[in-house]
């Protein structure tokens, strides 16, 4: 069995490009990178999505401006981690040992809107911290 692991461009007054994906068996890990293109994201909270073939839009995880606050969806919690290079406008989420759940399109997002840290870390990961109305 081969897990597909797609990544998909936003576009918007700027761009996000990922990287990384592909198809990898059962337990493999890989690493996605989203690269910002004609802005710098450092104040930025950094988001990436998934979406199975025929499925919902899922959240999966947030990095905060500065690295201090991470938050992944219960679905990769102890299998993911998520970094960021605002240097070099770039941010990584790593998946280990991969399920056939996580076969998905996976984007990367900014998060524009400035979020009270002690509020993020208290939000459900079931939806996108400070996402008012994104609950289904």
């Amino acid at each position: 069995m081969a897990l597909a692991l797609e990544r998909a461009g936003v576009w918007a007054q700027f761009r996000l490009e990922e990287t990384g994906g592909g198809l990898r068996a059962p337990g493999d890990s890989v690493l996605l990178s989203c690269r910002a293109i004609g802005f710098t994201f450092e104040t930025y909270e950094i988001q990436w999505y998934r979406q199975a073939p025929g499925g919902t839009l899922e959240w999966v995880s947030i990095i905060s401006f500065d690295s201090s606050v991470t938050k992944f969806a219960q679905s990769v919690e102890s299998r993911a981690s998520a970094s960021r290079d605002s240097s070099e406008l770039e941010s990584s989420l790593s998946l280990r040992a991969l399920q056939p759940q996580d076969s998905a399109r996976y984007f990367c997002a900014v998060y524009t809107e400035t979020v009270d840290h002690a509020e993020l870390q208290q939000k459900d990961a079931g939806a996108p911290p400070g996402c008012t109305g994104c609950e289904e």
